[in-house]
């Protein structure tokens, strides 16, 4: 019996030291899911340091870029204010700690040396050093110094792009290479989960609970992980692809039409006229109508194109097609996007140009590809927008010239409109049976002369103005300085009138009568001495509130004249809506006036016309 005791004592001491052992393997166990499951946290946020390193890279240009005046395309100010000094040094201390608390040695990018790693930040170290005091002196519109700093850094825009991609790449390996260690592990548990099955109750209480707890941990991480992707790789406003999205998945049909030798297109577009909505409803409508024109898009690709939105009012799409099935989807865009839009009440018109290019056709790189895409659209704006433009490599000389003229436009005005010059057409009265004259007013015309290419013939600068949405702008500098001009001579004893022409994107402006008396009141020009002149063929969006306007500025004083009259498509219902003083008839009809009989008979019944009303 003693005997039988023994062995039960035995079976019952081993049975106990089996059930501590595998108890002590599971918190080991256990001990080191929860290490690994720290190191996968640290290197899925790892990932993301050469990302923060390019991000705020690029969001202190554009910053910089702001403050100075200077448009840029990557990180715009979306609430559309100015961006401060304070503001601005804030982003360079950031990418300055950045750039000096980074080891380039310590980041192990894959495919790149730690030498030259190491190199890259040497190189950003040195040239911030080189341009802090430019910064530090930095003055809103100095784009002299705006240019020597962006000189000295524009060297790393892609060194510090091919970083980061290759830290996060890296990153992501390893994390997925931890990821099959988790597994394992937690197989393991679960092994000795069965093992340990004829323990106690209790003991396979607690070990199920930290499996649960490390199972839900990986799903965390992965959850995270996708989540970062996602957000990395998406638009937030649309739910589309962003810039990143569209460069990887060009990359992937690159290398599928190099191996099947089928082509596929590349359309970028952008809404005509977004900015109006912007400033006449609000950003809020604006932005509903980017996720509206997003759904519209969405319903003309198939699954397999690709449709993408790369900021504000930009979208583009990439589809393998031939060229007629493209053709045909570009042509349902255009229709598409011209339809109205009911948003708060609100019907909304707009339209859309879209330039497209084609692999290996015409472009033969990702670079290639968006560049000449976007040539062919801005071509496509310049032809009237709410088209589409194929690239084509014997237009890219003219397109370039012109865009060449628009960025060179844009810095005329940013400098005081340096090459913009106005001249003086004088009025001229004439006495009645005499031939006397007197000069009564004169009539204020722009001309540019362009350091490299000499005068630039009127039309056609002031056509790019009006294209690009600059037209304003150009338009105040005249003001400004025809209205100091004409003071001046007042000054000198010649007491005569202005004339100024407004464009047509004026005349949808409701800004439009502040902005006139604030130039007129800074010159202290008397406003009786101002006519502003509007074509018979302006095109108004509401001719209600165009009306109501140039009513508030008659009422100031001013005078309004009807230009070229007679070549546009007013009727005399809009005629007598509107506070004109003065019709001027256009040259075609009074060239030949001495003659030709029925011009005689032309200009005499809008003579009578006018003095009529």
């Amino acid at each position: 019996m003693k005997k039988h005791f023994k062995w039960l004592a035995l079976l019952y001491v081993s049975a106990i030291a089996v059930l501590m052992f595998l108890e002590v393997s599971h918190f080991r166990e256990v001990d080191r899911v929860r290490g690994q499951i720290g190191e996968s946290y640290e290197l899925i946020s790892g990932r993301d340091e050469g990302l923060r390193l390019e991000l705020e890279y690029r969001r202190f240009r554009a910053k910089m870029a702001g403050y100075v005046g200077e448009p840029h395309d990557v990180i715009g100010q979306a609430d559309g204010k100015p961006v401060s000094y304070d503001e601005m040094m804030t982003w360079f201390d950031i990418f300055w700690s950045r750039a000096f608390s980074v080891k380039g040695d310590s980041i192990n990018p894959p495919n790149i040396s730690n030498k030259d790693a190491s190199q890259l930040f040497v190189d950003i170290r040195k040239s911030l050093r080189e341009v802090d005091p430019l910064i530090q002196s930095l003055e809103r519109g100095d784009v002299a110094t705006l240019k020597v700093i962006s000189a000295k850094l524009e060297g790393f825009d892609h060194r510090i792009t091919e970083l980061a991609n290759s830290i996060a790449h890296n990153r992501v390996e390893q994390a997925s290479q931890l990821q099959e260690n988790l597994n394992w592990a937690l197989e393991s548990i679960d092994a000795l989960l069965v093992m340990s099955g004829a323990g106690s109750v209790l003991i396979l209480t607690l070990f199920g609970i930290e499996a649960y707890r490390a199972r839900r941990a990986e799903r965390q991480i992965k959850s995270r992980e996708m989540r970062v992707r996602y957000l990395a790789e998406h638009d937030t406003l649309t739910g589309l692809g962003n810039r990143a999205y569209l460069n990887n998945k060009m990359e992937e049909f690159i290398r599928h039409a190099n191996s099947s030798g089928e082509r596929f297109y590349l359309l970028l577009l952008d809404l005509d006229k977004f900015k109006d909505v912007n400033d006449t409803f609000g950003h809020p409508v604006g932005d509903r109508l980017l996720k509206s024109a997003a759904t519209r898009l969405i319903g003309i690709f198939r699954p397999e194109d690709i449709v993408v939105r790369l900021g504000g009012d930009e979208f583009a799409i990439l589809m393998k097609s031939d060229f007629d099935i493209a053709e045909k989807a570009i042509s349902r865009i255009i229709k598409a996007l011209s339809s109205s839009f009911l948003i708060s009440g609100n019907e909304i018109h707009i339209s859309t140009s879209v330039g497209v290019s084609s692999y290996p056709t015409l472009s033969n790189s990702i670079d290639n590809l968006m560049r000449d895409a976007d040539l062919a659209l801005y071509e496509a704006k310049g032809e009237g927008r709410n088209t589409w433009m194929m690239y084509h490599p014997s237009r890219s000389v003219a397109i370039k010239h012109r865009m060449t003229l628009e960025a060179d436009l844009r810095q005329a005005l940013q400098n005081d409109g340096a090459g913009l010059e106005v001249y003086y057409q004088p009025q001229v009265a004439f006495g009645g049976c005499t031939d006397s004259c007197e000069i009564t007013g004169v009539e204020a015309l722009v001309r540019w002369f362009h350091p490299d290419h000499g005068q630039i013939p009127t039309l056609e600068f002031i056509e790019i103005a009006e294209s690009t949405g600059i037209i304003n702008q150009l338009s105040d500098w005249i003001m400004a300085q025809a209205c100091h001009d004409v003071r001046m001579w007042h000054k000198a004893g010649f007491e005569i009138g202005l004339s100024v022409n407004l464009s047509p994107f004026q005349l949808n402006d409701p800004n439009l009568p502040s902005e006139v008396m604030a130039h007129l009141e800074e010159a202290g020009l008397d406003a009786k001495y101002l006519t502003l002149e509007i074509t018979e063929s302006a095109d108004v969006r509401d001719t209600r509130a165009a009306a109501a306007m140039l009513s508030d500025l008659a009422d100031k004083g001013i005078s309004l004249a009807m230009d070229d009259f007679g070549t546009g498509y007013s009727n005399l219902s809009y005629l007598n809506n509107l506070p004109l003083h003065c019709l001027k008839i256009d040259r075609a009809f009074v060239t030949h006036i001495d003659g030709r009989e029925e011009d005689r008979k032309l200009v005499r019944g809008i003579i009578n016309l006018a003095r009529g009303m």
